[in-house]
């Protein structure tokens, strides 16, 4: 269906003011990711609550993860079917009801469940809100958009295990997930008001589901995940290879699938013909193993190498959420006019550098001074982040753009699952945490984002000629 300039123009009005929406929007991306690690510093809480072995509460983590990652491959389809504001409505009215039976849960199955149905909005929630605001935002300012929507995310690392630790140890631990519900109805009938009808609207809104490629990439996905999960929790090695090699085969029917369609596959693998978006979606993994390690990494060397404890366990994590939100409110902007080439090569390098200077003196410097380090490590990975994901909107064309952003989402929720995994099995492989391997290691992660960052849109002229 061909839409005239006017008709496009029209459908980014708002009911409410632009900026009002984008806040809308970033707040309740914010409140998935706040929740995510809220929780993931309460587990020990939640283990004492429910008097069960910590090795079963992490599937309160592990089933929101699996759960999203079910979802995630749905957004791209759904929202070319029914317009974003749709999913983005959809994922929240989930993620809020989840929260619900999450904070009303009476054992550790049922809120392992209730936090299955909050991922499967969660796993909506996100990227709907991402592509929306993008579709809101003119062209030649989404990096601006983004840098402000990313800002708001981002808040919620330095947030997130302050309310979990805070909650956790007083007991609380029903209103980790509570508190979720009068922000979301707000944010819900403030959406419904504000964003309209024809946000985020793809070019496929009478194409047929591709139920076929959902049967094999939803489950290939989450095999996947569950085979990092499994893997990671110690299971034996025969179910954590027959859970791995069915999660390929079926991504692997896929692949095959969706490359002989002649439609428009749930996720379509034609974009990475694409070189510039090909070295985003790369460089976007990368993204997920760096965040998700530190996250969980941090509170434990602060534990073990400062031998502190309690609410101060989070002053890295904190530290370097301070350095992400200084870095997003500047970065994204900045690539409207350099392009994300010389940011992300720049930040990579800067990331790299960082993390090599902790492997080498995280036994011996204060800790006032690795937290100053962690807060310049923040400044220079904010410059990876956000204008690589901004380059999705300025290498392909509007109608790809939801496309686009599930497929990032995807690379950084599946990566994300790799780093976690990974540092679950090294911090548990004995008495001490291995911090100079493990950060050198994560140096090594930094330069390969670097060099894919050679491979992105420079200024803003060359970005917007680069064929999708």
């Amino acid at each position: 269906m061909t839409v005239k300039n006017s008709s496009d123009q029209h459908s980014r009005r708002t009911a409410g003011p632009v900026p009002g929406v984008i806040a809308v929007l970033g707040l309740a991306a914010f409140l998935a990711v706040l929740d995510g690690t809220a929780v993931t510093a309460s587990l020990q809480t939640l283990a004492a609550a429910f008097g069960g072995e910590l090795s079963l509460l992490v599937w309160v983590t592990s089933a929101y993860l699996m759960a999203a990652g079910t979802s995630l491959p749905l957004v791209g389809w759904a929202s070319d079917r029914f317009g974003g504001r749709a999913v983005f409505l959809t994922g929240l009215a989930a993620f809020v009801a989840g929260s619900a039976l999450s904070g009303l849960a009476w054992s550790a199955p049922v809120l392992i469940a209730a936090r299955v149905v909050q991922g499967l909005g969660g796993g909506l929630l996100e990227p709907a809100a991402m592509a929306v605001a993008a579709a809101l935002a003119p062209r030649n300012a989404v990096g601006k958009v983004m840098s402000r929507f990313s800002l708001v995310i981002n808040i919620a690392p330095i947030v997130g295990p302050l309310v979990g630790t805070v909650l956790g140890d007083a007991g609380w631990w029903r209103w980790i997930f509570l508190l979720n519900l009068p922000i979301g109805l707000v944010i819900l009938v403030t959406a419904l008001r504000w964003v309209p009808a024809a946000a985020g609207a793809g070019g496929s809104g009478g194409a047929a589901p591709d139920l076929r490629g959902m049967a094999l990439l939803t489950p290939g996905f989450v095999g996947l995940l569950l085979a990092l999960n499994r893997w990671g929790a110690g299971a034996a090695g025969g179910q954590v290879l027959l859970l791995g090699l069915a999660g390929c085969l079926l991504l692997a029917g896929y692949v095959g699938h969706a490359l002989r369609m002649s439609g428009t596959p749930v996720l379509d693998l034609r974009l990475l013909r694409s070189g510039p978006f090909r070295a985003a979606l790369l460089a976007m993994c990368t993204v997920g193993v760096l965040m998700y390690t530190q996250l969980t990494v941090l509170p434990l060397v602060v534990e073990e190498r400062f031998g502190i404890t309690g609410l101060a366990r989070s002053l890295l994590t904190v530290s370097l959420g301070v350095g992400l939100l200084l870095s997003m409110a500047r970065a994204g902007g900045l690539s409207d006019s350099w392009g994300p080439r010389r940011l992300v090569v720049g930040g990579g390098i800067g990331t790299a550098l960082g993390f090599g200077v902790f492997a080498l003196v995280a036994s011996s410097w204060p800790l006032w001074a690795a937290m100053l380090l962690f807060v310049l490590i923040g400044l220079a990975f904010g410059c990876v982040a956000a204008p690589t994901f901004a380059s999705v909107y300025r290498t392909l064309q509007p109608e790809q753009a939801a496309q686009g952003t599930t497929a990032m989402f995807m690379a950084v929720q599946a990566f994300a699952a790799v780093g976690a995994t990974v540092t679950g099995v090294v911090a548990g492989a004995g008495p001490e945490l291995p911090v100079r391997p493990l950060f050198l290691g994560l140096a090594v992660v930094a330069a390969i984002a670097a060099l894919l960052g050679g491979r992105l849109p420079g200024p803003p002229s060359a970005a917007e000629s680069v064929p999708s």
